[in-house]
Formats: C-alpha cells, sequence, structure tokens
C-alpha cells in the first residue's frame, strides 16, 4: 500500500495554506499502482483547494521494485540538502522498507540504492528493466513532442495537415501517451486541459488512419453491448477484417460462443456463394475456436492461481503482509473465488471456515480501501461512523479534505441512491451532507 504522511503547503498562487499526503516511499511490491503514478509523473503533487493551481512538490522518495531488485531514490537539487543530510535522508528511506520486509527478502540491492537528481533519469531506469531500450524510449519522445504540438496548433487546418502528415507515427502508443496526459491533467485538476485533449483525442479518431480502426473497434463493441446475442456477434466477426477487434469481440461475447453459434457460422460457410467466401469464414472460425480455447485455458489457470492465493491466505500466520504483497492478485476473480468458497461453507454448516472466510474478505477490502483517494477514504468513514457525534470528530480531524469537492462527491453519491431502497443510507447521506457543508461554509467565512 502506498506509504504516506501529510505535509503543510502554502500555495505560491493564493497563499492558502493547506494540508497535501505525500508519499515517500512507493514498494510495486505492496502497491502495484506506484509504477504508473511514478512514469505518469503522478507522485507528489499538490492542488490548492481554494484556486486549484497545483503541480509536483518536488521531494525526496525511494521508488522499490522487488522483483526486479531495483531501489531507486529521488532526490531532486530543490530538496536543497547538504550532502551529510542527503546521506541521512537515504538511509532513513532504505531502513523504511528494509523494515517493512520480512528478513529473507532483505537483499543486498538495498543497501545501495541508485540516486537521480531528475524523475526523467529514474523513469528511464524503470523502463529499462521493462526492457525498453533507449531507442525506444528516444520514439516514446517524439511522440509526446507531436502531441504537444498539435495541442499547440494555432488552427483547426493547422491541426488537421499536421494529423495527416504524421498518420504513420499516430499508431497505438500514440494514443496510450494521450490517454496517460488525459490522466495527468485530471489529477491535477486541470480542466480547461483535460478538455483541450479530449477535443484532440476526437479529431484523431476522425482524422487518422489509427484513429478510424480504433473509433470501429468501439462502435463493434459498442453494438454488441447494446444487443448481446449470437446474431449480432457473428454479423460483426464477419463483417470486420481487424484481427485485434476480433480478438475484444470474441472475448467480450464468450458466454455466447455455444453450440447454436458455431451452427449458425458453419451454416454461413456451407451457404457461401464463392469459394473465397468459403474460404474467409473456415479461417474465422478456426480463429475463433483457437482464441476461444486460449481464453478458457487462461480462465481456468486464473481460478486456479486464485484458488492457491485464498489458500495461502487461510493458512498464514500474517495473512496481511501475504495479502499486501500479493495485493495486484486481489481482483475480480479473487473475489469469485472467495465468494463461491464462502457460500459452500454456509451451505455445508462450517461455521469455522465462515468465520475464516470472512475475516479474509474484511482483510482484503480494507486494503483495497486504502488505494482510494483521501476524500473516498473520509466518505466511507462518515457513512460507517457509529454516531453523530463520531462524524464531527471525523471531519474535524481531516479539516483538509473538507471542501466543495467533498460536498460534489456526497451530493452525487446521494443522487445515484435516490428512488432505491436504502432509507437508512439516505438520512445518514443527508446528515453527512448537512456537517460537511456546514464547515466549508465556515471555512468560506473565516
Amino acid at each position: 500500500m502506498p506509504q504516506a504522511m501529510l505535509a503543510r503547503v502554502t500555495c505560491p498562487n493564493c497563499n492558502n495554506q493547506f494540508q497535501t499526503p505525500v508519499e515517500q516511499i512507493l514498494d510495486v511490491g505492496t502497491d502495484p499502482d506506484a509504477k504508473m503514478r511514478v512514469l505518469n509523473g503522478l507522485v507528489n503533487l499538490a492542488i490548492c483547494p481554494q484556486c486549484r493551481a497545483g503541480g509536483g512538490l518536488g521531494l525526496p522518495f525511494l521508488y522499490h521494485d522487488p522483483n526486479k531488485e531495483l531501489a531507486l531514490i529521488y532526490m531532486p537539487m530543490e530538496a536543497g540538502r547538504t550532502d551529510i543530510e542527503r546521506q541521512q535522508a537515504i538511509g532513513k528511506l532504505t531502513s523504511a522498507v528494509m523494515d517493512n520486509l520480512p528478513p529473507e527478502e532483505r537483499k543486498a540491492y538495498l543497501l545501495q540504492p541508485q540516486v537521480f537528481l531528475t524523475l526523467e533519469n529514474l523513469t528511464n531506469k524503470i523502463l529499462e528493466a521493462d526492457g525498453v531500450t533507449p531507442e525506444m524510449i528516444e520514439e516514446q519522445k517524439t511522440k509526446a513532442e507531436l502531441l504537444q504540438r498539435m495541442l499547440d496548433a494555432v488552427s483547426g487546418e493547422a491541426l488537421e495537415a499536421m494529423i495527416v502528415e504524421n498518420d504513420a507515427i499516430i499508431d497505438p502508443e500514440f494514443f496510450a501517451i494521450l490517454t496517460m496526459n488525459v490522466e495527468m491533467a485530471q489529477a491535477s485538476g486541470q480542466a480547461v486541459a483535460v478538455q483541450k485533449i479530449l477535443a484532440l483525442r476526437a479529431k484523431l479518431l476522425e482524422l487518422s488512419s489509427e484513429g478510424r480502426i480504433a473509433k470501429a473497434r468501439s462502435d463493434m463493441l459498442e453494438e454488441l453491448r447494446a444487443e448481446p446475442t449470437r446474431e449480432k456477434l457473428l454479423e460483426l466477426l464477419v463483417q470486420t477484417s481487424d484481427e485485434r477487434t476480433r480478438e475484444l469481440l470474441i472475448t467480450f461475447g464468450r458466454p455466447l460462443l455455444d453450440y447454436p453459434f458455431f451452427q449458425a457460422l458453419t451454416s454461413r460457410i456451407e451457404s457461401a456463394p464463392e469459394a473465397s467466401e468459403k474460404e474467409r469464414l473456415t479461417a474465422l472460425r478456426a480463429q475463433v475456436l483457437d482464441t476461444r480455447d486460449r481464453l478458457d485455458e487462461m480462465t481456468r489457470a486464473l481460478y486456479e492461481e486464485r484458488s492457491t492465493l485464498l489458500r495461502d491466505l487461510l493458512l498464514s500466520d500474517d495473512p496481511e503482509a501475504l495479502a499486501r504483497r500479493r495485493f495486484a492478485e486481489l481482483d475480480q476473480v479473487f473475489f469469485n473465488v472467495l465468494a463461491t468458497n464462502l457460500e459452500n461453507a454456509r451451505t455445508d454448516g462450517e461455521q469455522d471456515a465462515v468465520a475464516a472466510l470472512q475475516a479474509i474478505w474484511s482483510l482484503v477490502l480494507r486494503l483495497i480501501e486504502e488505494t482510494f483517494p483521501p476524500e473516498v477514504q473520509l466518505f466511507n468513514q462518515l457513512m460507517s461512523a457509529e454516531d453523530e457525534a463520531r462524524i464531527g470528530e471525523l471531519l474535524e480531524e481531516n479539516r483538509a479534505l473538507v471542501t466543495e469537492g467533498l460536498v460534489r462527491f456526497i451530493k452525487e453519491a446521494a443522487v445515484e441512491l435516490k428512488g432505491k431502497d436504502a432509507e437508512t443510507i439516505s438520512e445518514r447521506l443527508a446528515l453527512v451532507l448537512e456537517k460537511v457543508e456546514e464547515l466549508v461554509t465556515e471555512a468560506e467565512a473565516t
């Protein structure tokens, strides 16, 4: 899980003082999302709750990936430390990682972490460990620079010309970089930038070759979602010649791939008027069968892995430590396995097993909640508080999070609950909203 602390920050734009969570240890072994936060530049960002200005704080942190034996420290020059202070800070960060590892995982590489003055060099090291070559990094930079030029285009005509000229460069990776930029802008509260990037994405989907393929793919998947029938799946598979689109359609429509589906496909093959069409449909049937079998084998293997993990958690002397190390595997498949085992134990009347499985369920939910944004964690605590007095205590303890953003979040939750049979929850929601709005009004008046 992310290891974070609160730092007091003065906004350089409006001089407002506020608290914001900052991370010192980013351990991929316990927090799989840490890697993407570092690569996307989303570590230790601060957004002023008053004026919404924000940016990076330039604070040191340690990045740890036990699987690749990486211990990397970001120690920017703006941290303003002397050599002695820098060494002391490195020692504290290293000790913090070592202290949270079982003895058998405390390896020598942790005692000699690599220190980086810039985030760019640190991220390049992470990518290098993933097999990303300097040439590939340079190619990514070229695409990132092209994206920026497109965002800076002075007119619609200039942008359209740029898209046409660079059609060969606009590939799936280019769209991935664009998506990453949207996420970064959203994380830093840059609403105008988000809209600008999304507008560019719409143009790219319209004008670039890869964009048109991606849009057609998305449209087909949407058609199948709207009409999830064997007939629709077969129609879409026959229509498209794009291998990736077919794989996605087969994956999404796996429950529809039964005997009647293959009967209908075989009938099409037999009634095809031309030999070339028979050959094309026969090849399609072979691809569908092959993809289905691979999906089924992957699913079986995945369920076996999650069943083994559940067994290990039940037998472990320290299930929390194990769950943190294997956090990436606590997914929907794991919950499916857990739910099935819990239901079977209840049906068989095995009360000890029910209690043990419920304990694992509660543990996993708690660890997942730790990954939620602070505002969401506070909201969950407020909704489960035992009484009104405790709600007040939680709000006082987390004054920095009590903002208009929290008010909007609660109102959105209220809209989702409207009309549902959840009277008690609605009453609690109304009480929480009232208390939060009182504090926000009081803060604004001050």
